[in-house]
Order: C-alpha cells, then structure tokens, then sequence
C-alpha cells in the first residue's frame, strides 16, 4: 500500500471543506424541518409525525442505534389544533388585523362564528370589584384596556395580573374578551392544553385606538384528546464506557399552525437545534470518531407546552440518569455570531469553565457566557433528577421569537462552524483520559 502525503498547506484546506460539508448538512436539515410541508412541526396536520419520521429516518441511514423499533417513544397529549379559518375583524371603520403583528388570539380559544357586541369595562372597576356578572355577558365580548398600565409599578402590576386572571379563566362569564395591550403579550401554546369555552383577542392599542361597537369572529378549532406524539430516541455505543453517556438533546416540536394559512416555520426555535443534534449524529456515526463514551441523541416533543417530552423521557428513561455525564440541549442555535451563552454554567463552574478555556484557547465564537440555572428548556427535568445538564444558545439576529418570520433566510449560522467544533473538542477532553 503506497502511503499518501499531503503537504502542509493543503492541511487547513481538507479541514475547511470537512466543515463545510458538515454545515451544508446543518442548513439542509433546517430548511427541510422549517419548510411549510412540515407544518411547522406542530400537531395540526400532524406536522409533529412528519417531523419526527424526517429524524427517524436520519438516525437510520447514519446507523444510529435504537431503543424501540422504530426511534419512537411515544406519549398522548390534549391539545387544541386550528387547521381551519380564522377570520377576525372590528367592522369597516378598522382596517384588517394583522395576525402575530397586532393582533393574536390566545390557544385556548373555543371554536367561534358570528357577530358578537362589544362591552368596554374599566380596568378600575374591575379592580374594585364594581363589576357584577350580567346574563348579557355571555352573549358579549368584553373589552378590557391594560395598554396604559406600567408593570414596573407593583400597584399596576396587580392591575394587570387582574386582568390576565379574569381573560384567560373567563371569571365574568363571558363569550369572549379583547384584551387591548400596548404590545402583544405573550403567547404560550401550553394553553392550547386547555379546552375553553370562552375566546380571548389581545390587540395593541396602536391598533385598536377605539372601542369597537362588534367584533366578527369566524375561528375553526379542535380539541384533540389523547393525541400521540413522540420523541426520537438513539444512540452511539462507546468504545470503552458504554454504560456511561453524554447526551444530546433538542426539541423539534414548535407552534405548528394558527389557521390554515398562518404557519411558526421555527427555523431558529429548534429546527437548528434539532438540525445540530442530528450533525452530532452524523459525526460521530462515523467509524474514526467512534468516542470512548456512549453519546445519546434525544429529539423531544412538546417542549413548546411545558417540557412534556422531556419530563416524559426523564421519568420513563432508557439509561441510568446517573449515568449521565455531560448533558448538552441546543435550543435557538442557528445564530451564533455573537457567540453562545450556556445556562447552567454558573451551576457547574468547573465544568463551564472547560468550554471557556477551548474557546479562548482556539477562538471558536466571539465569546461563551455563562448563565444560572433555568427552567426555560428541555435541560431542566434532567438538571431537576440531578445531571449535569446545561444549555447553549447562540446569539445574534433571527427573525422575531414565535413569528412566522423565523425563518431560514433570517439566520446567519454564523456560529454553526465555532460551536460544532467546541462541542466536539470538550467531548474529546474525555476521550483523551
């Protein structure tokens, strides 16, 4: 056999073009996660499964290990899904709301049709309790105005949080509410869980400058009990620690559909996470980059309604969580040209402080932060049962958070290249004892 030198310089080339097969696979797995025939990934029109056999279907061509015939493990959820019209207007003298942008309605909203007039209540008097329930209500949207409230005040804080109690519980016994804010509040899908009676529509102040005399409501919903959904499960056995695990998580799921027309692409939030577990896959299902350690590739569900996937896998578990060494989610990792931050590093110093040291040593992103301990993504019900469990996000510009402008075209990746590299060199750190 001959053997086969290279010169030098062509080194840094081969090791160039390595990366940027390893990122093309990156963006064409986000693009494909975040493209509108996924739906995006939510439980209308199933966008979840087709999801979720996209990655199966990865981990099976990289030879991915298995714990379940088919990656899945699967778990029910109760959840509202809006496949159909959703149609809202204030009569002529408004112009057409703009749906995320100034108008939104909130996931736990029952399926609506028809006119409804509109009865405006004083945030005082609600306050005050002057108001008493009317039979007329249940006929009548009401209309509540927190726009002018400051939250940063503690009197007006309660005010508000009045007024978010009496909306989302319909405590006057309402058809439905506007809720007119001076921007759009947030907007959890974890509400879609709930299956209400009542509709609730916040708008921003800038557009709803006057108290509308109707509100025209044409809104399709269903409430869907026991609807499966599933994580992908797999793993790569280690060489000498194969009952010892680095794990590798990210949620896939995102907010799916509002309408028919209306989809949440989620390219930044997660389809790049999901995209970078399954490029860790793809490394190290290579014969030469076989690790020492077993590394488990986890792409959870329901992260978007509180955890669920995540809390499910912890407490129905194919490995040890004690065995655990080193657990890594990726969440909102498609910028990164800022650099990272790693939540969780304050709560395992030692450890962050070997990610801060690769990357000052070799200059991979502009700069790691290190953040506190959270419960703001799938690492917590890991950190909770007690593994080291961190989780990194990039940062830099993205189109807007839980918009349908979170899309490919608005992320750079300018990270991708830094963080696949850190990543790799710390799970090395151990590979080399």
């Amino acid at each position: 056999m001959k053997k086969i030198f290279f010169p030098f310089f062509i080194l840094p080339f081969l090791v160039s073009s390595l990366f940027a097969q390893d990122s093309l696979y990156f963006r064409q797995n986000i693009k494909i996660l975040s493209s509108p025939q996924y739906h995006g990934r939510g439980y209308a029109f199933k966008g979840d499964s087709i999801a979720a056999d996209f990655i199966a279907n990865e981990f099976k061509k990289l030879n991915v290990k298995k714990w379940t015939p088919d990656y899945f493990q699967y778990f029910n959820i109760n959840m509202n899904v809006f496949e159909g019209d959703v149609l809202i207007h204030f009569g002529d003298k408004f112009p057409k709301p703009q749906l995320f942008d100034n108008t939104q309605i909130m996931a736990y909203s029952a399926a609506m049709h028809g006119d409804f007039k509109v009865k405006k209540i004083k945030i005082n008097d609600l306050c005050q309790q002057k108001i008493k329930i009317s039979a007329d209500y249940q006929n009548q949207f009401i209309l509540i105005d927190i726009s002018d409230l400051d939250i940063k005040d503690s009197i007006q804080k309660k005010k508000y949080d009045k007024a978010l109690e009496v909306v989302h519980s319909n405590l006057l016994n309402a058809k439905g509410y506007i809720l007119v804010s001076k921007s759009l509040i947030g907007w959890p899908l974890s509400y879609g869980k709930l299956n209400a009676k009542h509709a609730t529509v916040n708008v921003t102040k800038e557009y709803l400058k006057k108290t509308p005399k109707i509100i025209f409501l044409n809104l399709y919903r269903q409430h869907k009990n026991n609807y499966q959904t599933q994580n992908i499960c797999g793993y790569i056995e280690g060489k000498t620690h194969p009952d010892s695990f680095f794990v590798f998580t990210a949620h896939y799921d995102h907010l799916g559909h509002f309408g028919k027309d209306y989809i949440f692409y989620g390219a930044n939030d997660n389809a790049s996470g999901t995209a970078f577990v399954m490029d860790l896959a793809r490394h190290y299902s290579k014969p030469e980059n076989q690790p020492d350690y077993s590394m488990v590739f986890l792409a959870l569900s329901c992260e978007e309604i509180g955890l669920g996937g995540s809390f499910y896998f912890v407490e129905n578990s194919y490995i040890p969580i004690s065995n655990i060494k080193t657990l890594i989610n990726f969440d909102m990792v498609g910028t990164g040209e800022e650099g990272i931050t790693i939540v969780c590093g304050n709560a395992f110093p030692d450890e962050f402080k070997k990610f801060e040291q690769l990357n000052n040593q070799h200059q991979y992103l502009k700069k790691v932060v290190s953040r506190d301990a959270s419960k703001n993504s799938d690492h917590y019900p890991f950190y909770e049962k007690g593994a080291r469990a961190f989780f990194i996000y990039g940062m830099g510009k993205s189109g807007r958070y839980h918009h349908h402008s979170d899309t490919l075209d608005n992320m750079s990746l300018g990270g991708y290249t830094g963080l696949f590299k850190l990543i790799t060199e710390y799970i090395n750190l151990y590979n080399r004892k």
